[in-house]
């Protein structure tokens, strides 16, 4: 049995897992991608991981891989990349790998291709599983085995990748006599919280997408042809289209007044001083004003979100809310079944046949609004936003503080780098009304260096 452990720690940066066909998983521009055994494939249809390229705070070379499905597997730095077969790729410095709920799986320290330092394995409850030694690729020092339920069940002393000496149970000597911790462990745990959440997130997006096509959806009209790499015209702006020209609404549909029928036809946000969402005392007002001039407002954009009977939008509004953000251009991209990503950008592109989002110009910005197809309409399950603009991030999650949200973990989110995740400090009471959670990202390497928000119903 403790051989048994060893092996699967030595083993742990093989990872095997089932292969998964997707046709539209969010996966960034520059990604590599890997089949099950970590060998290269073409493109993300054959693909089990997939790779982003990136630089730390410190200026090191870091990579960051993906299950297919969007959860995090592994940070690693390293010296060069082995595109074809990644088990011929050098590591350097301290690399972890990650369980698919987003708890810490291992962290080892590499120097030029070789373990070297400490190596520590966890259990999927996130309790510790082995903490190892290695000097020069090969074992040295003390090795402690642990039992799932956190009991040292075996002390062994290993020189040059022999073993010398092992015994039951025996003492942790990494753990501080006064903290009770082992501070090396600690540290490679910190934002285990934030990792956890987001891939909460993810598969509870893939379990709802895997859900719908079990369900027969009503007949769809929504195509590529509606709306494929189409400017935004200005007329379409300051002719709202009629019940008969739009291709989202039925005849006898949308005759009621709603905020964004107002929103639609003055091109400014909803004048609604009586209408709030949230719950409890803390509400949040769709008459915020914006920072500046086009920049993503997160009032209204939370209202999508959060107010069942708000999520479900006909072209005619989409357009013109984006509009109001000043993104020209439009595309439609196929999710799985019946869902539909509708984007409108400036200065970006998503290429169907690479996969990928890419940057065409200065200042890009992005939105895009992710959900399921119900008849004419799109029934909006999350948001997605790119900018360049640190300034417009930092104003997004102000806004979103202001309104009632929270950091996760009770980090300071203006120091974070853009990179934290709001929640809202009470749940909505109201039956018509979802938590909605905001995760903010930006790494140099990895969505073009944008930075990048994302809203998801909780």
């Amino acid at each position: 049995m403790k051989r048994f452990y060893l092996i699967v720690f030595v083993c742990l940066l093989c990872f095997v897992a089932s292969a998964q066909r997707v046709k539209r998983s969010f996966i960034p521009y520059g990604a590599i991608f890997y089949n099950s055994q970590w060998q290269g494939v073409a493109s993300a249809d054959k693909a089990t991981y997939y790779r982003i390229l990136g630089v730390d705070n410190k200026g090191q070379k870091i990579f960051y891989d993906y299950f297919i499905t969007g959860q995090l597997k592994a940070e690693k730095h390293y010296i060069s990349i082995n595109k074809q077969n990644d088990h011929n790729t050098i590591l350097n410095g301290v690399c972890r790998t990650f369980h698919k709920s987003g708890r810490v799986e291992s962290v080892l320290q590499y120097k030029n291709g070789k373990a070297n330092g400490r190596a520590l394995s966890f259990f999927p409850n996130g309790n510790i599983g082995m903490k190892l030694s290695y000097r020069n690729g090969l074992l040295d020092g003390p090795c402690y085995t642990y039992a799932e339920n956190d009991r040292l069940e075996y002390t062994t002393i290993w020189r040059n990748g022999s073993k010398v000496n092992e015994i039951k149970g025996g003492k942790d000597h990494y753990i501080d006599k006064k903290t009770n911790e082992d501070e090396f462990c600690e540290r490679y745990r910190h934002d285990e919280a934030v990792i956890m959440a987001q891939s909460k997130n993810i598969t509870k997006v893939r379990e709802n997408s895997n859900s719908v096509e079990k369900i027969k959806q009503p007949k769809t009209t929504l195509t590529k042809d509606t709306l494929t790499s189409q400017p935004v015209h200005e007329e379409l702006v300051h002719n709202r289209p009629t019940k008969k020209d739009d291709p989202w609404v039925k005849n006898n549909e949308f005759s009621h007044a709603t905020a964004e029928n107002r929103y639609v036809g003055n091109i400014k946000y909803p004048e609604t001083s009586d209408k709030e969402v949230g719950s409890g005392k803390e509400r949040i007002s769709l008459d915020m004003k914006l920072k500046k001039k086009g920049e993503f407002n997160f009032a209204y954009l939370y209202s999508l979100l959060s107010r069942e009977d708000e999520r479900l939008k006909n072209l005619g509004v989409l357009i013109n809310i984006s509009h109001n953000f000043q993104l020209t251009s439009s595309q439609i991209i196929d999710g799985f079944g019946a869902q539909k990503e509708v984007i409108f950008n400036h200065n970006m592109i998503y290429e169907s046949q690479s996969g990928k989002d890419e940057i065409t110009g200065q200042k890009p910005r992005q939105i895009g609004y992710f959900g399921t197809v119900i008849g004419n309409k799109l029934q909006i399950d999350r948001i997605k936003i790119f900018t360049w603009s640190e300034e417009e991030m930092y104003h997004f999650a102000q806004d979103a503080v202001q309104a009632g949200f929270k950091t996760l973990g009770g980090v300071d989110y203006q120091s974070a780098d853009g990179n934290f995740i709001l929640e809202q400090k009470t749940k909505p009471i109201n039956y018509d009304e979802h938590e909605v959670i905001v995760t903010f990202t930006h790494q140099p390497n990895l969505y073009s260096g944008l930075y990048h928000i994302q809203m998801d119903i909780r």
